[in-house]
Order: C-alpha cells, then structure tokens, then sequence
C-alpha cells in the first residue's frame, strides 16, 4: 500500500493533512504511485515528496508513507495536527509497533521527518526556503528521525550523560527536548 499524506502549514491553524492511499500495483514505483495520488505531473518539482515511514497493517499489508508538501489542493477539507510533537512507541523490546499508533502518530512522525530534513538535507531546505511561515513552524518541531528517541534520567546529569538512546535507566522517561 502506498500512503500519500498531503501536508500544508497555515500560520493561524498550524498543520494539518489530507490521506490518499492506494495498493501499489505489480511492478509500479512507489514514488510516482505517490506522486499520482496527489495528481501531480511528473515535471511537477514544486512539491516535495519524500517517503517518511512504513508499518504493518493488522489485515498483514505493509504501507510505505509519502509526505507530499505542500498540499497541492489546499481547498480540500484536511485533518488538523494538534500535536506534531505526540510520539507512538513501544514498551516492549521484541514487540517494536506502537500497540496504539493512530494516523495522526504518523503525521507527527512525519513533520518531525520535515523537520529533520529542513536542516540536513540541501534540496528541502532549498524547498522549504520557498514557503517561509512552513520552515518557521518546523523550527519549532524537534528534528526526531527513527531510532532518535531519548530517554530523560531522574538525576541532575550533564546533557551528554542526562540524554541516552532508549533501553538505559529504568527511572527515565522518553523526551524530545532539544537540548542547547
């Protein structure tokens, strides 16, 4: 399956999301079944489209997520995104899927993907440069890629010994703070 999450940025009501999915045909490319659900041309380069995330459907499919941004029919009704920064994860070593991920855990996941690309990779930031009020609302969205998430201790530590990649402490909680 092929999941196209048509993202746009609006400065009064934050982000917010329209979902097209579809199961990808025999032999087809993802990027361009991703592309054809957003109804863009393929000389179209003022969209970004980047694969973000892929996950396991209780029904045994697996769907490959595609931001598409901007939305490239922003008149469409689109699901707002009240909390870019809600992370779904698990518990459970041997169990990675979150037992509680929704859609917009994936949505979240991602914005955090844009923002995470707006400051490493040179042709989104060069795409974001376009869209000011965007690339403003994602400096505010700690840049988490997969397998980024920490786990913050009890004690007063320094940052370098305070942060650990999950699986440390038991006494820890999960963070994204940003630490400066």
């Amino acid at each position: 399956m092929i999941e196209a999450l048509l993202l746009r940025h609006d400065p009064a009501n934050g982000f917010a999301y329209r979902r097209r999915i579809t199961p990808l045909e025999r032999h087809a490319n993802p990027d361009h079944t991703a592309r054809l659900l957003a109804h863009l041309q393929e000389d179209n380069d003022r969209h970004l489209v980047h694969s973000t995330s892929w996950r396991a459907t209780d029904n045994g499919h697996i769907v490959l997520t595609y931001l598409i941004h901007p939305d490239p029919d922003p008149g469409q009704p689109a699901l707002p995104l009240a909390n870019p920064h809600d992370i779904a994860h698990s518990d459970r070593p041997a169990h990675p899927t979150p037992p509680t991920l929704q859609l917009e855990h994936v949505a979240a996941h991602a914005i955090r993907h844009l923002a995470f690309l707006g400051r490493t990779d040179p042709t989104v930031t060069a795409h974001l440069a376009h869209r000011p009020h965007t690339q403003q609302a994602l400096s505010a969205v700690t840049p988490i890629p997969a397998g980024q998430l920490y786990i913050e201790c009890d004690q007063p530590r320094s940052n370098e010994q305070r942060l650990q990649p999950q699986g440390g402490a038991s006494a820890c909680t999960a963070t994204t703070e940003e630490l400066g």
